[in-house]
């Protein structure tokens, strides 16, 4: 693979810096191992020739003893013992090994090897037995003895008799022992050389054959670990590109399969062109400077995408095989996008895309940090849907996030480009207004409020809804973010109060009327565990009879700080806060534990029942069949004596809830629970609601019986009311009867019960026990 303009670069291509060690390494043993050799073979010539000069200077001192034993005879000064034993001495150094005297005339004293080869050893024991029999010989010349008396040890039998010629005949075969002994040696010799030269020739070729056979080895091996890392590499989800002389060298098969580009688009500077402009100068300093570290940068596919690369830099450039940086990267680019989505994702609203409550809190911090600089004004603007919640019970949720969908993009028409808007949950939207003052401000929100307005088509319904708006100005300068919101969502809350629809500027006693409710929420709570309710009971009369027929427990709360708290007061906000479900089953067993007491004393009359109200949240939450069976039944109190009275408001639901609501009650009413509609005449229900629900009673409201003495209105829309009961099949009892002639005129109308301060006002249940036990009359 080669650069433009460049040389070739080969980061697989095989090296046989090993192989060639190795090679000469087995040269040098074969070496090494010959010249042992040819100095053992040498060493062995040397001596062998140090052993031919000794078996040779054995015929010399064989003539020598023989002319010493005959000058001896003449009287010269001569010592043929000595000779003797020199040459016995030389005789057995041959043989066996050791030192062989010096000779003068001849050599020094010389160590000789033991003698190998069973010929030669043979020859030099007998040279030592001629050599024996010769200085036997010899003694018996010098002694006038017969020398035929001689034992000779060499098996020899010289045929002369004559003492001297013996002697020479027996020096003659010692010389001719030892000749034929030294040509035997220098035979030998001439062998160890001859092999000594084959076994070197040999050496040389094993050597070679063994190099050879080495260095095929190394390189197949080579090419076998080229071809595996080569494998690796290019088969390997990293992408590896080695830069050199400011230009590209290299990049393996992964970055041309990632890219979809050839090696010649992206080798030289063609890879500078791919990398986006923002990140060149990271990559070139990185490739320049080759400091081990990570770098993120971007370059672009064939089909012109960006692609993140993450790159961990290694400088190579000291290398001799590689002289450049290498970066080792991986494609992170699906990594990079999901980061990306999880940080739109907790910054903004999984429905509409708009911003969320933290994206718009920060951007609220942001604006009024640009504020505290430049003491410019700012407005944010909370919006809330009226009535939302009756389109997701009704219709489901999927059209409601169909619906909230579509409100989102009509805000965002009306919003402009450098404004943030931002859906702050459920049906919950916000907006904030750079460099908006008061009027500014409420010109914003009365647009939008006018877009919502318009109809809109949701899965083939059209919807017309409003909004409730809250307005908090920041008059520039410092500014706490939260508190801004706040405020606003405090004249959101008032706009919605005031009739909804609309929009509210935020003032300071929205603030003070906040905390009141809030503090008496925490009351509630407080009320709750401290068993500060309690509850009293207003009696129901039969008009016919006067009797006591049943009783509606109402809720009552003893603050220890506030006194004696109206309903009025404190119901909204438990219905606000859901501390109604706790104090509505509160009621339910209380009520039940003290019908139970009346019953066990004996003092309830026939088809006496005690009323409870169920509130909207409590019907519609579910649950409630289960809380009232199981009060019933630990409390021992007979279904037919418990009533729930619940608002025409409550019956009017649609979708799962309502169904659950409807369901629950015919469950209860077919367990023989009585159930009432109250305040009947001032909600939205229908008569098909009224046929659909399990009902007992209507409770004519008290707006109407109030007036119906005097307003003719009243008394027909009462007359209407009773006649509607008796025509369902239900008693109607009139609520808030004060006065006699509200009483009669009731009666008149045909009512079949009534309750009211005329009767008695709400009570303790000692009260109500004296009234039973009193056997009250009723009223005439």
């Amino acid at each position: 693979m080669s650069r433009a303009g460049g040389t070739t670069f080969k980061p697989f291509a095989a090296r046989g810096r090993r192989s060639m060690v190795a090679i000469l390494l087995t040269f040098a043993l074969c070496a090494a191992v010959s010249v042992s050799i040819s100095i053992w073979a040498t060493t062995r010539v040397k001596h062998q020739a140090t052993i031919v000069q000794i078996a040779a200077r054995q015929r010399s001192l064989a003539e020598r003893y023989v002319s010493e034993v005959l000058l001896a005879q003449r009287g010269v000064d001569v010592d043929p013992t000595a000779t003797a034993g020199l040459m016995r001495a030389s005789a057995e150094a041959l043989l066996n090994g050791g030192t062989a005297p010096s000779v003068e005339g001849f050599d020094d004293e010389t160590t000789l090897p033991r003698a190998h080869g069973r010929a030669i050893r043979a020859q030099l024991r007998q040279e030592l037995r001629l050599v024996a029999d010769l200085a036997a010989t010899g003694n018996a010349v010098l002694d006038g003895e017969p020398v035929q008396h001689v034992r000779l040890t060499a098996h020899e039998r010289p045929a002369v008799k004559d003492p001297v010629e013996r002697m020479r005949v027996l020096a003659a075969l010692t010389s001719n022992v030892s000749y034929n002994a030294s040509r035997a040696i220098a035979r030998a010799t001439d062998h160890n050389i001859s092999r000594a030269i084959l076994l070197n020739i040999l050496l040389g070729l094993a050597g070679l054959i063994a190099s050879l056979l080495l260095a095929w080895a190394l390189i197949r091996a080579a090419r076998r670990q080229s071809a595996h890392f080569r494998s690796l590499v290019t088969s390997s989800t990293d992408l590896v590109l080695v830069f050199g002389e400011g230009r590209c060298r290299y990049v393996s098969g992964s970055v041309e399969r990632m890219l979809g580009r050839s090696d010649t688009e992206l080798l030289g500077p063609g890879f500078e062109q791919i990398v986006h402009p923002d990140d060149r100068t990271a990559v070139a300093n990185a490739c320049r400077h080759g400091d081990a570290h990570e770098i993120v940068f971007r370059v672009a596919n064939r089909f012109g995408e960006w692609r993140h690369l993450e790159a961990h830099c290694t400088d190579l450039r000291a290398d001799r095989n590689i002289r450049g940086v290498v970066l080792n990267a991986r494609d992170i680019s699906e990594r990079i996008a999901l980061e990306e989505e999880l940080v739109r994702q907790a910054f903004h609203d999984s429905l509409t895309g708009l911003a969320n409550r933290a994206l718009f809190r920060d951007r609220v911090e942001q604006a009024l940090a640009r504020s505290e600089r430049s003491r410019a004004q700012l407005a944010v603007i909370l919006l809330d849907l009226d009535g939302f919640k009756q389109v997701n019970d009704s219709l489901g949720h999927d059209v409601g996030d169909e619906l909230l969908e579509e409100l989102g993009r009509r805000l965002g028409e009306v919003t402009r480009p450098g404004d943030t808007l931002a859906r702050l949950g459920g049906d919950e939207f916000a907006m904030l207004v750079e460099g908006a003052d008061q009027a500014a401000a409420e010109t914003v929100a009365r647009r939008v409020l006018e877009r919502l307005a318009a109809p809109v088509t949701v899965s083939g319904r059209e919807f017309v809804l409003s909004a409730s708006a809250g307005i908090a100005i920041h008059a520039g300068g410092q500014g706490d973010g939260e508190a801004v919101i706040r405020d606003a969502d405090l004249a959101m809350y008032a706009a919605k109060e005031s009739g909804r629809g609309r929009f509210e500027l935020f003032r300071a006693a929205m603030a003070r009327e906040l905390g009141e409710q809030l503090g008496l929420e925490h009351e509630l709570r407080l009320g709750l565990e401290r068993s500060e309710f309690s509850l009293a009971f207003q009696p129901e009369i039969d008009l016919e009879s006067g009797a006591v027929v049943g009783v509606e427990a109402l809720l009552r709360w003893e603050s220890p700080t506030r006194g004696s708290v109206s309903p009025a007061q404190f119901i909204p906000v438990a219905e606000s806060s859901g501390l109604i479900l706790p104090i509505g089953e509160f009621v339910v067993w209380e009520a039940c534990r003290q019908t139970a007491a009346w019953l066990g004393e004996g003092i309830l009359p026939d088809g006496f029942v005690t009323w409870t109200n169920l509130s909207v949240t409590q019907l519609t939450g579910g649950g409630i069949r289960a809380l009232v069976e199981r009060a019933l039944r630990e409390t021992g109190v007979p279904a037919e004596m418990f009533g729930l009275e619940v608002t025409e408001t409550a019956i009017v639901h649609e979708g799962p809830a309502g169904e659950r609501a409807r369901l629950e009650l015919e469950q209860l009413h077919a367990a023989g629970v009585r159930i009432a509609i109250d305040d009947f005449g001032t909600g939205f229900s229908s008569l098909g609601q009224l046929r659909r629900f399990p009902v007992d009673m209507l409770k004519v409201d008290r707006s109407f019986v109030q007036g119906v003495e005097h307003d003719p209105k009243d008394a027909a829309i009462t007359a209407n009311l009773v006649s509607l009961a008796h025509a369902l099949g239900l008693l109607a009892i009139a609520e808030g009867i004060e006065s006699d002639g509200q009483l009669a005129s009731v009666r008149d109308l045909g009512c079949d019960l009534a309750q009211g301060f005329l009767f008695a006002r709400p009570r303790s249940a000692d009260d109500v026990r004296a009234m039973l036990t009193g056997e009250r009359a009723a009223v005439a």
